[in-house]
Order: C-alpha cells, then structure tokens, then sequence
C-alpha cells in the first residue's frame, strides 16, 4: 500500500509569522531607540513659573503664543511672545538661529532652553 506525503511545515505561514516578527521587533527598537522630537518638551505654565524663571535654568520647555514683538539686539534678537490676556515673555534669539521667517501677529511654539539667568534662549520654532 502506497503512503502519502505528509504536509509538513506550511512555510508561507512560517514565513509570514517571521515577518510579523520581524516587524514587532524592529518597531520596539526604533520606539526605544529614537530622539525625541523637541517640542516633546512640557509646556511652560506660565502661571506658577512667572516669578521664578531662575529656578528654571537648564531646563527646556516649549512656549506657545502670538509674536508681539521682535526688535534686534547687538546679540541676535529679542522675541515678545504674548502667551494670554495679560502675560508676555522675551525670548532671546541667538544670530546663529536658524528658524526661518518670524512674523508679526502670527501663532509659534518655541522651544526654549532656560539660561542661568532664567531667560528662555530659543532652540527651535513652528508655526503653530
């Protein structure tokens, strides 16, 4: 009597399951393994930082609001944000800054770096 062939293993499956896995693995990796976008950083909330911006110093945050002002300094420029009704913060931003275009009356979210005097220097923008 004649025997049939088994089956065996049904390769498309096992190379769709290493596929898959393939897949899981390399996406953790990456999610593990890359840099953060810098406006990940937390939001400055500017009602409990107002008065202690020195307390700051080394941090980074990112600050939303309208472009009130931009007058040059001898040292790259100074940034007015309005960021409420009533609250306004200057942030430095250095000659070497390469944000592009900033426009009057126009929404941006800068990220900063507080210096040691507490004063936001600018590290990257978007417009909003």
């Amino acid at each position: 009597m004649a025997r049939r062939a088994s089956s065996g293993v049904n390769s498309q499956a096992l190379l769709a399951g290493a596929a898959f896995i393939a897949l899981v693995l390399g996406g953790g990796y990456w999610f593990i393994n890359r840099t953060p976008n810098g406006f990940e950083a937390p939001p400055l909330d500017i009602a409990r930082d107002i008065d202690h911006y020195r307390s700051l110093a080394g941090n980074e945050n990112s600050i939303t609001g309208i472009l009130f002002r931009r007058p040059p300094t001898n040292s790259g420029q100074m940034a007015t944000l309005k960021v409420g009704e009533d609250d306004y913060i200057f942030i430095i931003i250095p000659p070497d800054f390469k944000g592009g275009n900033l426009n009057l009356q126009d929404e941006y979210t800068f990220l900063v770096k507080f210096n040691t005097d507490g004063v936001p220097v600018a590290l990257d923008v978007k417009q909003s």
